[in-house]
């Protein structure tokens, strides 16, 4: 996808990566199935609407929602703080909330094993 440098962030978008982010961290404590987002008429994966906010590097994450990426962030994760507080983007906000995505799953694979 071609970054969107020159349009602004549609507010549909704003406002699924903002509900993909607070989902994210119900999934986190709650467990259970990945969660998606209702989007135009689509159900998009949390990972989905990452991808749609990648491209919109030029736009800074409102206040509100850079706090919520930032609350999702811990010590293990030092190079996701750096580089949200260095760039507080919605592609970083993205990039962040991809990898946490991709961590949790990783998790989730390691203790079904285990439990196995």
């Amino acid at each position: 996808m071609a970054d969107q440098l020159s349009e602004p962030i549609p507010k549909d978008v704003r406002k699924a990566f903002l509900e993909a982010v607070q989902l994210f961290d119900d999934w986190k404590v709650l467990g259970g199935p990945t969660r998606s987002v209702n989007f135009r008429r689509l159900k998009v994966s949390l990972s989905g609407v990452c991808d749609l906010v990648q491209s919109y590097r030029n736009e800074q994450l409102p206040e509100n929602v850079y706090d919520e990426v930032w609350n999702l962030l811990d010590d293990r994760r030092m190079d996701l703080i750096v580089e949200l507080f260095k760039d507080p983007s919605y592609a970083t906000g993205a990039r962040c909330l991809e990898k946490l995505i991709q961590d949790h799953r990783a998790e989730d694979r390691r203790r079904q094993e285990w439990a196995a």
